[in-house]
């Protein structure tokens, strides 16, 4: 099970590039704008996150050029405005495409008028999530490109971007199991969304057997349901890969390991309720790490229906 580090947040807006520049070395960026972007500029960051996943939203007015380098993986996306990037030679606009900056390579930006949503995650866990998807130790992934494989992915890469997004400006990523979930269920976008050197999509035969990863599964889901978990600590603690994980869960309960997590969560809620009918969605939502009281309601009715009632008081 992953760590859970101390919350970081950075919010802070200014008109002059030099302070521009240092609010971007305290949010994960090492970039320099030009000395004269023109009066018109104007940056305003809010991020927050610890040092595994952190979520940052920039607007950036005017018309400007940036040059720099992140110390993590950086996924990003475009929401308003233009914005033109270049690493490594390779060129393109952002409109409708997120893009990966990598560390160790050298990002040129050119904007006007920007609202972008920067992912960040840390190297050693993008590794460490790309040997349980890919059943292999030895993996150290490698991209061969910042452009998306198609568009399909592309888009969906963009959705869980935005989605970040939401979890930043509600305040919802202050949970950590919800930093845990989101964390990796982006680290798996990104690893299907970019391109990898060499081949690990292709995934090697297994002998081991379904009813032994699932009882270690729900055994370690039993244990640590309070605990910001994830579908990739289920997978290393079962001892499979997450391919693997899913099948032994579909020929079992007809839903995946995540959904299985999922309702196991919601029905810890329930008890919770019953205990205690005063608590409220909102109250049960971060308790158990949902993104937002919406989707927590949704997700409890269409498990068990509306609420209970609270009992009736007697004169």
């Amino acid at each position: 099970m992953r760590r859970v580090d101390v919350l970081k947040r950075v919010r802070s807006s200014t008109t002059d590039p030099t302070e521009a520049d240092a609010l971007l070395r305290e949010a994960d960026g090492r970039f320099v704008f030009s000395r004269d972007p023109g009066a018109d500029f104007s940056f305003r960051v809010e991020q927050a996150g610890d040092d595994d996943l952190a979520v940052g939203l920039y607007r950036i007015g005017g018309e400007w050029q940036s040059d720099g380098e992140f110390d993590r993986f950086s996924v990003s996306g475009v929401f308003s405005g233009d914005y033109r990037w270049e690493i490594d030679g390779d060129r393109d606009s952002s409109y409708a495409a997120p893009f990966l900056a990598r560390p160790g390579h050298d990002l040129f930006g050119r904007g006007v008028d920007l609202t972008i949503v920067n992912v960040y995650i840390a190297p050693d866990l993008l590794r460490d999530v790309a040997r349980v998807v890919f059943a292999d130790d030895r993996v150290q992934p490698e991209f061969a490109s910042p452009r998306p494989v198609d568009l399909r992915r592309s888009y969906r890469m963009l959705q869980s971007i935005q989605l970040a997004a939401e979890f930043l400006r509600s305040g919802t990523i202050d949970n950590p199991m919800v930093r845990a979930s989101l964390f990796h269920e982006l680290a798996l976008d990104v690893l299907e969304t970019f391109p990898l050197v060499g081949d690990h999509r292709s995934r090697p035969a297994t002998n081991r057997s379904g009813s032994v990863i699932f009882r270690r599964a729900t055994a370690f889901i039993d244990d640590h349901l309070s605990l910001p978990i994830s579908v990739g600590d289920i997978a290393r603690a079962s001892g499979a890969s997450r391919y693997d994980l899913d099948l032994a869960f579909r020929a079992r309960t007809g839903g995946s390991a995540g959904r299985y997590l999922r309702v196991a969560r919601i029905s810890a809620a329930r008890l919770d309720r019953r205990a205690d009918p005063s608590l409220s969605d909102a109250d049960l939502a971060y308790r158990w790490g949902f993104a937002s009281t919406e989707r927590f309601s949704r997700a409890y009715r269409s498990e068990f229906g509306e609420p209970e009632a609270p009992p009736a008081v007697r004169p």
